[in-house]
């Protein structure tokens, strides 16, 4: 079914957070594809991943300061609630080159934002320089953080996973078309199939 690699797959590695939902589809198809997969956590017992990785304190301070600074743009309240999940979320970021997520993303004030909680690790990402790239699975349109305008827009076509090292993320609430999209990304990136 996934024959015809145009790349060496097991050169690439996903960083993921192994949660129920995107991070899960991220992780199934970095297996069948042949990607390795780091899955970052901290003090839970409820991560099976196989592929777990446990943050230390050491890395956990460091996530908790990223998760600060994003906050100065989000401006969100209640945060010490998931502090575990978010100072995770930066590792995931922090050793990726690039960044994709399936996230709700809507117009607000002219700007799009991201909702719920992957706006953490999508504004980690922002705030690092990273290349970002977000899809809408009910809008069905991808969209990329543009660093000269600051902005989101939408992105023409479909993205390709394009360094060794890149984040798979998003939300808990995953539908078949953000699975799609997953899976899509991987057959273009990997395969010479793709669309």
């Amino acid at each position: 079914m996934y024959l015809y690699f145009m790349k060496q797959a097991d050169q690439y590695t996903c960083h993921s957070g192994g949660a129920e939902g995107a991070d899960a589809y991220f992780e199934f198809f970095s297996e069948r594809f042949r990607v390795r997969t780091v899955a970052y956590s901290y003090k839970t017992r409820f991560h099976r991943s196989v592929n777990k990785y446990e943050l230390t304190e050491a890395e956990f301070n460091e996530g908790r300061i990223r998760v600060l600074q994003a906050n100065e743009v989000l401006k969100r309240s209640n945060i010490q609630r998931y502090l575990n999940l978010l100072a995770r979320n930066w590792h995931q970021v922090k050793n990726a080159d690039e960044v994709f997520a399936i996230a709700p993303i809507r117009l607000n004030n002219k700007e799009f934002k991201i909702k719920g909680g992957s706006a953490w690790a999508v504004q980690m990402a922002v705030n690092a320089g990273k290349n970002t790239f977000v899809y809408d699975q009910e809008q069905l349109l991808w969209f990329y953080w543009d660093k000269t305008s600051e902005a989101f827009k939408t992105l023409k076509g479909e993205p390709r996973i394009s360094t060794l090292n890149f984040a798979g993320i998003g939300t808990r609430n995953i539908n078949l078309f953000g699975i799609e999209a997953i899976e899509q990304l991987y057959k273009n990136t990997f395969t010479n199939n793709g669309k």
